[in-house]
This record gives structure tokens, C-alpha cells and sequence, in this order.
């Protein structure tokens, strides 16, 4: 479960599908995965252990086939206008 602290007032806010508010000045409002407050630099964002992914996002075959498609080059077509 992630979770977003307010460093004005204190208050820690699961991030669900209901709409949150801290209710202090600057305005700490969740919803969903969008957090919004006044000040951003006021705000944590603490995340758990389950959502965070380690590695690489592409395998290595996927590299090599966008290596490989980079350096394709463009076919020029030539059309006679009549």
C-alpha cells in the first residue's frame, strides 16, 4: 500500500480509489494515484516494498531487436503523377 504525508500537519494518507483531504492549509488531496496539495515540497511519498520492481524493463533481445530497427534506413517511394 502506498502512502503520502503531509510534513505541515502530520497526517498519513493510504492512496485508495476514495478521495482523501488532510483538511490543513495546504491542502494534501488524494485521489486514486494523483496527489495534489499548495505545496508539493510540503508532501512524502512513501512507497512500499510490493510496488517497487528492480531490473531492467526490456530483455536482451529486445535491445538488440532496437538496436537492429534503428539502424534501418527510409525507403524513398517514387510515384509518376499523372
Amino acid at each position: 500500500m502506498q502512502k503520502v504525508r503531509c510534513k505541515e500537519c502530520n497526517t498519513e494518507l493510504e492512496v485508495t480509489t476514495k478521495f482523501f483531504c488532510c483538511g490543513c492549509p495546504n491542502m494534501l488531496t488524494v485521489t486514486d494515484d494523483k496527489v495534489s496539495a499548495n505545496d508539493l515540497s510540503k508532501v512524502v511519498w512513501s512507497k512500499s516494498k510490493n510496488n517497487i520492481k528492480s531490473g531492467g524493463f526490456l530483455t536482451n533481445d529486445d535491445l538488440k531487436y532496437q538496436e537492429e530497427r534503428r539502424k534501418r534506413k527510409v525507403r524513398k517511394l517514387n510515384f509518376e503523377i499523372r
